[in-house]
């Protein structure tokens, strides 16, 4: 019991930990955020890609995003979401996709921003006695500096910017969002309570399973029932509807929100497999005695 209990408190605390970004490119997002914010042209040209620089009315996309930004600094800055595409033989350009939770004084605002690399630098951490320095745009990653050898530098990869947008997080929004607000539809309300049947389900069999006798593989039977086939979802916002046939997944019922505040319910669903065949083997075994 010890076990599965921090099993089950392992996995929570997977679920639940705060994502990571890549550590350049969180570093390099955020000062591109902030010289937006500040109308810094000259670090904006900077932190430019050439593939946003080729087009003739970026200059108009960030501006139009600077303009929403409040002139006064943020309260606090909260990384939502990470994710590394491409690279590694994967097909695409490689690139970095960062989402941001900004509060200001009076607001607050979700911002997307599209991130890719475009070389690295070497760079010497400043001493009491020099400045720091950094190398010339390198295109291609340097060996890894000997650690503790004269004249070492760390190495940094350099990101730039590839789109950028902000979403105002009003009150509306987040009502909208909100999992009992109203305009749920009877369909809905019914997807959500076979949703909720379904661990009910699971957990009614496994009772019975252990409560057979005479049925062999007692144990096998009722790990079986929490087995669960494909997953059928529900954005609990707009009724939209989806199905993963080739998913497997416990206890069969899942009900999230993402770290956004824009995010929507996620209610879901599975086939739960194993219950049903644990139901038949007991309904033969009742047949056979």
């Amino acid at each position: 019991m010890r076990g599965l209990l921090a099993l089950l408190g392992l996995v929570l605390l997977v679920g639940c930990a705060a994502p990571k970004a890549e550590l350049d490119a969180d570093r390099m997002g955020r000062l591109f955020i902030d010289a937006v914010q500040r109308g810094d042209w000259p670090a904006i040209d900077q932190g430019i890609a050439p593939q946003l620089m080729a087009s003739p009315t970026h200059a108009a996309r960030i501006e139009a995003v600077r303009k929403t930004l409040p002139a006064d600094p943020p309260w606090s800055i909260r990384l939502l979401a990470s994710r590394q595409v491409g690279g590694n033989g994967a097909p695409g350009q490689e690139r970095a996709e960062l989402q941001y939770l900004y509060q200001f004084a009076e607001r607050r605002a979700v911002i997307d921003l599209t991130l890719v690399p475009v070389g690295w630098k070497k760079v010497i951490p400043a001493t009491a006695q020099t400045p720091r320095k950094e190398s010339a745009l390198l295109p291609t990653k340097p060996e890894q500096p000997a650690s503790g050898g004269p004249g070492g530098y760390e190495l940094v990869r350099v990101y730039k910017a590839l789109a950028m947008s902000y979403t105002e997080v009003t009150k509306a929004d987040e009502a909208a969002q909100a999992f009992w607000a109203p305009g749920r539809t009877s369909g809905q309300w019914l997807f959500l309570g076979l949703a909720a049947a379904t661990p009910v389900f699971m957990l009614w069999t496994v009772v019975r399973v252990l409560r057979a006798p005479l049925l062999s593989g007692r144990l096998f039977w009722a790990l079986a029932c929490f087995a669960g086939m494909g997953t059928l979802w529900m954005d609990w916002t707009s009724g939209i509807t989806g199905f993963l046939p080739y998913s497997l997944r416990l206890m069969g019922f899942g009900l999230e929100q993402g770290p956004s505040p824009l995010s929507p319910w996620m209610v879901s669903l599975t086939l739960p497999i194993g219950a049903l065949a644990a139901s038949l083997r007991l309904a033969l075994q009742c047949l056979r005695t």
